[in-house]
């Protein structure tokens, strides 16, 4: 069943009820159907929309124009989890909401341009009780992008769904490993009118079989909801940005010193430190440590009493093939910059540079 709604002339809002057999938890599966794909491929869908805003013009022509296959995703780790978990997304979002959230019915065509589809994965309401006037796209993230980074991802995937069904909003629907998230995304006009006149412009190319280039990418807004700011006028603010930038290039070297000094730890010790006396008569200096996975950690001050009842001199290796490590051996071989390495030893994964 295809479905056709208003026109972006944007008159009134369609009345949507639960589709008759669908719960709230929507536990059939989610993937859409070869008919569908059949439907999408001769037309823009919403994730088509997105290429044709990055830019990504040639290789979607080729697509849309028969002279490539499309790729298979039954093996795209990342797709399958992605289809896997999409029945799970309405439970999160009735827990979030409190108000029912059901599978689209279908698949949308536009009122004016029959050559855009949508197929929306879910529909809520903006109230209890009230017609399903909310678009839910699921979307599953392994990886450590914001909701801010997501949602501007997919502005473009969602402003096209906003337009083709007819609707003035949308939840961006996030789960994660780690837990769930919703992102409201309104509809933009202006962003609208823009993304229209660029499909168009494309489309053009595939009805006139043109091959097109690659225009230049156009990103979408910004959903970060902290301001920036400018603090060049707050005095103490500027003044200690002023003191780290004049002291950045020994700090740097701090960091380098360092790391060197770790690389030089014996690899059966498990604390090494040298001791400074303080002008103030105190005791100081420095030491490192080794903990039970391993990692190295630089600790100033002296080390702890305990450690100091165990305390042997060092001395060259007895070793005849034992190779000594010159100090700038150490420095030449990028400890300080982002390496991993260690000589001889299993030490912190990073280092910050």
């Amino acid at each position: 069943m295809l479905l056709r709604y208003r026109s972006s002339g944007h008159a009134s809002k369609p009345e949507w009820r639960p589709v008759r057999g669908r719960n709230r938890r929507c536990r059939g599966s989610m993937a859409i159907t070869q008919a569908q794909r059949e439907l999408r491929a001769g037309r823009i869908g919403s994730s088509d929309a997105t290429r044709v805003m990055a830019g990504d013009w040639l290789s979607l022509w080729r697509e849309k124009t028969g002279r490539v296959e499309l790729d298979n995703l039954d093996l795209v780790a990342a797709v399958q989890i992605g289809i896997a978990t999409e029945h799970l997304h309405p439970r999160f979002v009735v827990h979030a909401t409190g108000i029912s959230c059901v599978a689209a019915p279908d698949t949308y065509r536009h009122a004016d341009h029959d050559w855009m589809v949508a197929h929306p994965d879910f529909l809520t309401g903006s109230e209890a009780g009230g017609a399903l006037d909310t678009i839910v796209e699921a979307k599953f993230n392994s990886g450590f992008q914001s909701d801010a980074d997501l949602a501007r991802r997919y502005h473009w995937q969602i402003q096209h769904q906003l337009e083709v069904v007819g609707l003035d909003r949308a939840l961006l629907s996030i789960l994660r490993p780690t837990g769930h998230s919703l992102v409201t995304v309104d509809r933009r006009p202006d962003d609208i009118e823009r993304l229209v006149e660029t499909l168009e412009a494309f489309w053009w190319h595939v009805v006139n079989d043109v091959e097109p280039s690659d225009p230049l990418p156009v990103d979408g807004p910004s959903y970060e909801n902290g301001r920036v700011f400018d603090m060049g006028r707050h005095n103490r603010f500027r003044a200690l940005a002023d003191r780290l930038v004049a002291n950045r290039a020994a700090a740097l070297e701090v960091k380098e010193d360092e790391a060197a000094l770790k690389a030089l730890m014996p690899d059966d010790a498990r604390l090494a430190f040298v001791a400074i006396d303080q002008p103030d008569g105190r005791s100081g200096g420095l030491y490192l440590a080794r903990d039970r996975e391993g990692r190295l950690s630089l600790r100033y001050g002296a080390p702890p009493r305990r450690a100091l009842a165990d305390a042997q001199s060092w001395g060259p290796s007895a070793d005849p093939n034992a190779v000594e490590l010159s100090l700038e051996t150490v420095l030449t071989a990028g400890w300080g910059e982002g390496r991993a390495e260690t000589f001889g030893q299993e030490g912190p994964k990073s280092w910050d540079a």
